[in-house]
């Protein structure tokens, strides 16, 4: 289900690209706006990256027990990971489409500055459609959390579930 998805992001960012590429090309205003947003997000990727490592969200009781949660928090990291390297990519096309973009046309043509805008609003769009299931992944980490502490305390009262 993850890999569909994940196609589906892409596919929609092809989708956007082919079809509204066009007012993206020279428009700085867009541009800022993109290039706000994807670092705003890497910035906010990167505190979930440090949420997701912490030893806390490990269920408490034996090393077993949990060792056996380490493969499921270290899949959410790779992901939110490659996640945290599309939007640097993103970024990066779009540097490279700004610094191309003031250059001659006997150097650069117009044909790849808008090869080159279409692709960063292309995986911009992606990028953001991957981005939205995160709060509920985050909701769903604090629930656990909030969980085991009930747990816990009712296990200290010695109440049993």
């Amino acid at each position: 289900m993850r890999a569909l998805y994940i196609a589906f992001s892409f596919l929609c960012g092809c989708f956007v690209s082919i079809y509204w590429g066009e007012y993206v090309v020279g428009n700085e205003a867009a541009i800022g706006i993109f290039v706000t947003v994807y670092t705003v997000l890497a910035g906010f990727l990167v505190a979930v990256i440090a949420i997701l490592g912490d030893p806390s969200l490990l269920p408490s009781g034996s090393w077993r027990s949990a060792e056996g949660h380490r493969q499921e928090i270290e899949d959410r990291l790779i992901r939110h990971t490659w996640l945290f390297v599309l939007y640097l990519v993103t970024i990066g096309v779009i540097f490279v489409g700004a610094l191309l973009s003031k250059a001659p046309e006997d150097v650069v043509s117009s044909c790849v500055k808008a090869i080159i805008a279409h692709i960063h609003l292309g995986l911009g769009v992606a990028a953001f459609i991957l981005t939205l299931g995160m709060p509920k992944m985050l909701m769903d980490i604090q629930r656990k959390r909030v969980d085991a502490e009930i747990d816990r305390r009712r296990a200290e009262a010695g109440i049993k579930d």
